[in-house]
């Protein structure tokens, strides 16, 4: 599932991310990393927070430097302006916010494939898109923030400026990432599921409805 989350993911970035956006945020946060890397050497110079050794400090500055590169891009809007184009239930979705589906749909997005029905097929494939949309969102905005979070406390984990425990909550956070690729996965395979299942045959109604003991229609000598 990771495998294909992950290929769900690298083919809907296009779709979902500005590239103008993306290349004004990427200079914005290489200029902002820039003076704060400038900041760091030269306070590392003049109070050596960063400890002893020539590894240390150079480690604490990648590490807090790179923080504030990937915090830096994470403020700045780089999806595209989201549009409430489809609707669940009657009612428009935003994109940018729908991570969730109809009821429907919820039991082929689980840990365990299962056959979809063919009166759920189209539900499947309208809010499948929807969901796949809005998880590649949330990725693309709160991966970097993440990064740059752990980033940070290796830095001061590294300088020796906080003890082990206060630095551990970015990574626990980290780990929501993969959760979020593999919600991904699950979702493409009930994708897939639902285009090879074969649409519902539409039911046969009669014209008109026969009498079991024929017809109602009596003649005035019956």
């Amino acid at each position: 599932m990771y495998r294909l989350g992950w290929q769900v993911l690298r083919g809907r970035l296009g779709d979902v991310l500005d590239r103008g956006r993306v290349r004004r945020a990427l200079w914005i946060a290489a200029g902002i990393a820039a003076i704060a890397l400038v900041v760091l050497v030269a306070t590392e110079l003049t109070w050596d927070w960063a400890g002893p050794g020539p590894l240390r400090p150079i480690a604490a500055v990648t590490f807090a430097t790179l923080g504030v590169l990937a915090i830096a891009y994470s403020c700045f809007p780089t999806a595209r302006e989201p549009r409430p184009e489809r609707g669940i239930d009657d009612r428009q979705v935003r994109p940018d916010r729908q991570l969730s589906v109809r009821w429907s749909v919820q039991p082929y997005i689980g840990r365990r494939a299962q056959p979809v029905a063919p009166e759920d097929r189209e539900d499947v494939l309208h809010d499948v898109p929807l969901l796949q949309q809005g998880l590649v969102r949330r990725l693309s905005r709160l991966g970097p923030l993440l990064v740059g979070a752990a980033s940070g406390g290796l830095a001061a984990l590294v300088s020796g400026q906080v003890e082990v425990f206060v630095v551990l909550w970015p990574f626990v956070y980290l780990f929501t990432l993969p959760n979020m690729v593999r919600q991904l996965g699950t979702a493409e395979r009930a994708r897939l599921a639902a285009l090879d299942t074969a649409t519902p045959t539409p039911k046969h109604r009669p014209l008109w409805r026969r009498h079991p003991h024929g017809s109602t229609v009596r003649l005035p000598d019956e």
